[in-house]
Parts: C-alpha cells; sequence; structure tokens
C-alpha cells in the first residue's frame, strides 16, 4: 500500500529536499511486461532513476486537485538495470509568499504508487515500487532562496548554491492513505485530492549555444539569439568560493538624457556603452566548489534573451555555456508563409511568443508574473489553436480557471494562485473563453459534457455582474480592480471616471457580449430557455447602454455616460456585443477610425478585438494594414516576442500579443471553423489587405491539417481583383480554382 510521506520538520524557509530509496529488482528489466510508476509531491518535483532524469511535477493545479504524473514502461524502462536501483525524487519545497501558482502544504512531501509486472518461470508476478516510511529524506543545506516579492510573488525563487549538495538528514514520516477520488466515505478531502495529469510533460528541446556579446573584467554578457525560457547550464572552472551571478534580462535599455532610458535595438544595444541590461530582477548565484569545478542548471525554467554573468574573481572561467528551450509540446502543425518576409516573420515571432507563454499553463509574461490571467489565456486559447490541433491545454486552462470562483460568482482573475486576485471584466473573458473552446475542440459527446459541466460556473459568472449594476441601470462601482487596457493616461488601465465611481461602459457591453456568447454555450448543450434567457438579458442591457452612453453629436459611446470622452474600445465592444449591427456598426467604426473625433487606442491587449470589430463591420481590408503597423515597429527593433504594450513596454514576452497569428490564419489564408469543432470549414481569403502576391500556410483542425495555396492574380480591366486558391483537405482531396473575384468564399464539410 502507498502513503503520503512527508519530511519530519516544518520548514520556515524554501528548501531542497532528497527522497531516496534503493530497490533490488529480482528480475532483468527486459523481463517487465507492463510498468507504472504515478508520483506527486509537495511543492514541486524532479525524478530520478538511477541518476537520470525521467520527469517532473506536479503539473500546476489548484487546491481542489492535485495533479499527479503517471510514467508507463516506455518512459523510464531504459532507466533501469538488474539489481539495485536508486530512485530519487529532488523536491523544492516553497515557502509561503512565493511561487504562489503552486499550492502547497505545510510540508515537504512525496507521493508514488506504482507496480511492475514482469516474467518470472513464464508467469506473471508483481512487483511494487511505493513510498513508505522505508524511504529516506535530506534537507540540502548548501542551497538557499531569495524570494522576488510583491506583484512578482508568482515567480520561481532564485537559487543560490554554495558548493556541493551538504544534505542534513531529516527523517520520514507517513500520514496519509489516498482514498478514491481524493474524498472519503464522508466527504472529507484528502491534504492533496488527486487526478491525473491531463496534459503531456513539458518539452526541453536539444542543447543550444550562446553568443558572447560583451565581455569585461568583471562579467561576460551572452546571448542566447532569441527570447525563449529556457534551462541554462553553465560549468566553469575557478578559485575554490568564487562567485558567479547569473542575471537573465529580457532586452538592454540605453540611457539618454535626464536620466531617461529606452529601449531600441534589440540585439545591438549591448554595441552601445550606455547600455545596459533592463531591468535585472531575476537572478541565480553559484560558488565554485573544492573542485574548482561547477556546474549548474537551476530547478526552474528562465526567461531570458540575454544572460549577464558576473564573477567575484577574474580566474573564473566558462567552459560550457548552453540553454535547452522549455514549453509546451507544441506541434506546430500550423503553419504560414507569404511573398511579404515581413509577414512570414510576424508568424514566426508569434509562434515563440505563444510558446514561451505555455507551459503547464497559459501564463501572461515568463519574466515577470507567470500567472495564469482569464483574458490572457482566452487570446493565448485562440492563438494556440491556430498552431496545434492539441486542445488539451486550452481545456485545462479553462477548467482551472473555473474551479477559482468565489462566493459571489466573480472568477478570479488568475488561477492557481494562492493569492486572490479580482478583475471583473476577466470574468466575462472566461465565457467568451469557454465558448470559443467549443469552437475549436472535437465536436463530440465529450466536449458537450465538458461544456455543460461549466454552464453553473457560467450562470453564477453572469449574475454576479448583475450585483454591480447601480442606479443607472449598467454595470457599476465595485470592490475590485476595474481594468480595461493599458492605455497611456488612464489610471491603472481603468476608464477614466471609474475610479470615481461612475458606470465604465465598456463594461456593460463587455457583459452584454458574454451574455451572447453564453447563450451559444447553452444552446451548444441543449439548454434552449437558458439560451433565450441570455438573449433577453443582452438586448435589455444593450438598449439601455444606447439611451444612457451615445452621443448624439460624435456619433461614438461615450466612455462613462457621464463624460463626453471616447476610445476604440467603446465602439469595438459595441459591434462584438451586437448592440449595433449591420450598416450603424460599420459607420459607428468608421467614424472612429477616421480621426474626426479624438479616441484613445486600444494597445495589444485589445487589438484582437480590435480587428473582429473591424471585421464584423466589415471594414477589415481598409484599416487593418494601420493596425499591422505596431508589429512592424517590433519587427523593426529586432524583438523576437511580442511586447506587452507599445512604446516603452515593461514585458519584452506578453501572450495576449500575438493577434497576428490569428489574423494571418483566419484573416489572411481565411480558414475559420463555421460550425463547432471545424465540421464546416469556411475559407474566405483577405489575401489583398496587405498587398500580399502568395500566401501558404496549414491549418490544424480536429479532422486534420488543411494546406491553403493562394497566388494573386493580374486585375481586370474593371479594376476586380482576382487570385487562385488550393486547398488539401485532411483527406487527401484538393480543391482548387482560378480567377476568383476578392471576397470569394468556400466551405467544406470536414
Amino acid at each position: 500500500m502507498s502513503y503520503w510521506i512527508r519530511a519530519a520538520e516544518r520548514p520556515d524557509q524554501t528548501h531542497f529536499y532528497y527522497f531516496t530509496k534503493n530497490i533490488d529488482l529480482p528480475f532483468d528489466p527486459e523481463a517487465i511486461t507492463t510498468l507504472r510508476l504515478n508520483v506527486c509531491a509537495d511543492t514541486r518535483y524532479r525524478l530520478y532513476l538511477n541518476g537520470t532524469f525521467a520527469g517532473e511535477g506536479p503539473c500546476q493545479g489548484s487546491e481542489y486537485s492535485r495533479y499527479f504524473e503517471t510514467y508507463k514502461g516506455s518512459d523510464i524502462i531504459g532507466l533501469l538495470k538488474p539489481g539495485r536501483n536508486e530512485i530519487c525524487v529532488k523536491v523544492l519545497y516553497v515557502q509561503e509568499g512565493s511561487f504562489i501558482s503552486l499550492f502547497r502544504g505545510s510540508r515537504p512531501a512525496l507521493w508514488i504508487d506504482g507496480e511492475i509486472e514482469y516474467l518470472a518461470d513464464g508467469e506473471t508476478a508483481k512487483f511494487a515500487v511505493v513510498t513508505d516510511t522505508s524511504w529516506t529524506c535530506e534537507r540540502d543545506d548548501n542551497v538557499t532562496f531569495r524570494h522576488f516579492y510583491g506583484i512578482h510573488t508568482s515567480t520561481p525563487p532564485g537559487e543560490e548554491v554554495w558548493g556541493d549538495p551538504r544534505l542534513s538528514p531529516v527523517g520520514v514520516e507517513q500520514f496519509q492513505t489516498p482514498v478514491p477520488r481524493g474524498y472519503n466515505l464522508f466527504g472529507l478531502a484528502d491534504a492533496y485530492p488527486l487526478e491525473a495529469r491531463p496534459i503531456p510533460q513539458l518539452r526541453y528541446e536539444d542543447a543550444k549555444g550562446f553568443r558572447i556579446v560583451r565581455k569585461t573584467e568583471r562579467y561576460t554578457d551572452i546571448d542566447a539569439g532569441v527570447y525563449t525560457t529556457a534551462i541554462p547550464t553553465i560549468e566553469a572552472t575557478g578559485a575554490p568560493g568564487s562567485v558567479i551571478k547569473i542575471i537573465y534580462g529580457e532586452c538592454y535599455v540605453i540611457s539618454g538624457e535626464n536620466g531617461a532610458r529606452f529601449k531600441g535595438l534589440r540585439d545591438a544595444g549591448y554595441a552601445d556603452p550606455s547600455a545596459d541590461l533592463g531591468e535585472r530582477v531575476y537572478y541565480d548565484v553559484i560558488h565554485i566548489p573544492e573542485s574548482g569545478k561547477l556546474s549548474f542548471t537551476p530547478f526552474w525554467y528562465r526567461a531570458f534573451r540575454f544572460i549577464r554573468l558576473e564573477f567575484s574573481d577574474p580566474s573564473v572561467n566558462f567552459t560550457a555555456l548552453t540553454y535547452r528551450p522549455c514549453f509546451y509540446p507544441f506541434d506546430e502543425t500550423g503553419s504560414f508563409d507569404s511573398s511579404d518576409p515581413a509577414l512570414a516573420e510576424m508568424w514566426k515571432v508569434s509562434v515563440n511568443t505563444v510558446k514561451c507563454c505555455a507551459h503547464e499553463i497559459y501564463i501572461d509574461c515568463p519574466y515577470y508574473e507567470q500567472q495564469q490571467y482569464d483574458m490572457d489565456s482566452c487570446l493565448e486559447m485562440l492563438f494556440t489553436q491556430r498552431m496545434i490541433s492539441d486542445s488539451r491545454l486550452p481545456l485545462k486552462s479553462v477548467t482551472d480557471l473555473a474551479r477559482s470562483q468565489i462566493y459571489n460568482g466573480m472568477l478570479q482573475a488568475n488561477y492557481p494562485s494562492v493569492m486572490t486576485q479580482i478583475i471583473p471584466d476577466f470574468t466575462l473573458f472566461w465565457v467568451i473563453m469557454l465558448r470559443e473552446f467549443i469552437r475549436y475542440a472535437p465536436d463530440n459527446a465529450e466536449t458537450r459534457s465538458q461544456a455543460a459541466a461549466f454552464l453553473g460556473t457560467v450562470d453564477k459568472a453572469l449574475e454576479s455582474f448583475e450585483l454591480f449594476r447601480d442606479a443607472t441601470g449598467l454595470v457599476g462601482d465595485n470592490p475590485y480592480w476595474s481594468f480595461v487596457d493599458w492605455v497611456p493616461g488612464w489610471m491603472a488601465g481603468i476608464t477614466p471616471g471609474g475610479p470615481e465611481g461612475e458606470p465604465i461602459t465598456v463594461a456593460s457591453m463587455m457583459f452584454v457580449a458574454a451574455l451572447r456568447n453564453a447563450a451559444e454555450v447553452a444552446d451548444y448543450c441543449g439548454r434552449s430557455a437558458r439560451k433565450a434567457e441570455y438573449i433577453e438579458r443582452a438586448d435589455k442591457l444593450a438598449s439601455l447602454i444606447v439611451e444612457k452612453c451615445f452621443d448624439k453629436e460624435t456619433g461614438l459611446f461615450r466612455n462613462t455616460p457621464f463624460r463626453r470622452e471616447f476610445s476604440e474600445h467603446t465602439s469595438v465592444w459595441a459591434v462584438l456585443g451586437d448592440i449595433v449591427s449591420g450598416k450603424e456598426a460599420e459607420e459607428l467604426m468608421e467614424r472612429t477610425m477616421n480621426g474626426c473625433v479624438p479616441v484613445a487606442h486600444c494597445t495589444f491587449s485589445m487589438g484582437f478585438f480590435l480587428f473582429r470589430a473591424l471585421e464584423k463591420a466589415g471594414l477589415y481590408d481598409r484599416y487593418a494594414p494601420r493596425l499591422f503597423e505596431g508589429w512592424q515597429k517590433m519587427l523593426d527593433n529586432h524583438c523576437t516576442t511580442w511586447c506587452e504594450n507599445p512604446d516603452s513596454p515593461r514585458s519584452e514576452c506578453h501572450g495576449w500579443s500575438s493577434a497576428p497569428a490569428y489574423e494571418l490564419s483566419a484573416m489572411i489564408l481565411g480558414a475559420y471553423p463555421e460550425e463547432n469543432g471545424y465540421r464546416t470549414l469556411r475559407i474566405r481569403p483577405h489575401l489583398f489587405v496587405l498587398d500580399t502576391k502568395y500566401a501558404s500556410g496549414c491549418v490544424p483542425t480536429p479532422f486534420g491539417t488543411v494546406k491553403i495555396d493562394l497566388s494573386r492574380q493580374a486585375s481586370s480591366d474593371a479594376g476586380e481583383r482576382r487570385f487562385s486558391i488550393k486547398v488539401t483537405l485532411p483527406d487527401g482531396s484538393v480543391f482548387e480554382k482560378d480567377g476568383c473575384p476578392d471576397g470569394e468564399e468556400f466551405r467544406f464539410a470536414l
């Protein structure tokens, strides 16, 4: 029988603990017929068999469900040997207030439940591998940790390694037997309610080398060539006790007049004497041991483009500098190419950005928070589905965030997390995310069951906004952070008037849009009465928004009912929420975009939704090229990931800024799931938007990959724009047509 075991101490600091057991196999590993090893730990572990890394976990989950990893025969049989084998689990126990996306108990703990079946004298025999009091536990006292407090508490601690490991035995205690589903006969939860890991292990790519770009007597700067999330390996020699500080940086920052600092070309700053690494927040420190040789890799991936290696003694010599990129295992069946090299590069940068923000959860940015936010995840899921056909990470994200719902219906702004943060509009983004998950996931009984299980969460989430409706009938003041967008001049990203308690128009508009999305979810689940209710509520609130917030003089919607100030945001959500439609939507977006009335502009976080409003209003071809200029500016600055916001961005890598991934696949190639699950694929190319001569790419669907090839043809005498198209469907059939007029649509049953 397998038990949870834990260290026989209550640590008040973050430590590494080594849980170890030697097992003597009474058979040759070649005789193994089946092997299963289930593993979980508190807080985070790396599993080693005979000194070789075998896997890691537990997958980031919630307080209501801890995940365990299952290692099967093909994963680890090759690491076993006849006779004595060592199982070592390196557990990182994280103190309270740090690395908040990982749940933890009061002590470092481990659970392994494994069984090996093998042939002995022609018959099947069994051998158990379980945790019990026969294991040993040792604390590594030569590693200490620096915690990044404040808003960065989500990130992992930095390691300070004092030479070789110094292990102190602390003993183990046996404290719990897992019960089915994590709850006992009386409904009491285990300390760790367990579920099987729902996504694959992270992928570590082959090691890559750095380029040395700056060298002085006290530090060396190295360049990975692109922004990445990776495990670096630093090998060095030097005098015992010498200190090396490994500082991870996103890019260089150039110092200007009067203390001003700005980011220029991302790959040329090191050549400027006034340039230095930007906000050097995260670092690891290693002390060369008595042997004079060291090899260091951190326990958790780091985010960086550049690394600065500071050393206390000039005798330090770096003998190897490599890194292994670490991401969710993308199959990257989605692709895009074009006659315009800038568009091809935009796809490449979008893929790299999304990969850097996709691990065991979607994260907003890999360098700072590393938190799974509702709004960011909604967008990252959409961009991911343009690159891969795998819907497991999107489902896990939808599920994780649903489990964050609090008593009044609000979803937490980021989850999993041991710290609560509420951004009301982000609850609405989760509703939209669920609807979009249904659009791209396989259309089958399993998806319908999954969607139906979330309907209660949807209803309670929408009802929570009724609590915030004030005397105007609109969504008004609330005790949380009413973030909308990082618009310059808006305090903390809140529409002016919001901090004073005025109802924010866009919040009511997004509520309408969420109600309409929820109606589609209800319809998918066969709940026609609930669908009708949501539509009726949306229509009534939409009429009230027009009455209270529409400014007849400018023809725009005010940011609040009481201020004649305007933004692209209100126009975008008026269109996306069907508060206006048809000709009225076209005229509203035209007035918003033509510059006749000053409006606050959407930044990258809202860029995707601005594209969608233009598409819905029939103005995509006219205004999309202008929007692409923001991403072109980042390419001009040699960015290899998309920044958080324009101008002077805090974060160099932010998943929500990857709208080009969608635009190039869904708009230029024109591929869109007209029916849920891609049962009907609609293709309506916008090849002429960016004056592209040809474009081609692959679009992942639950039925397989669709390949699309487009090329422009000479315009007719009447000025009509035409193109040729070739579509290769998943079953291998090919559709081709020449002389297609601009705007023609094609539909295929998949």
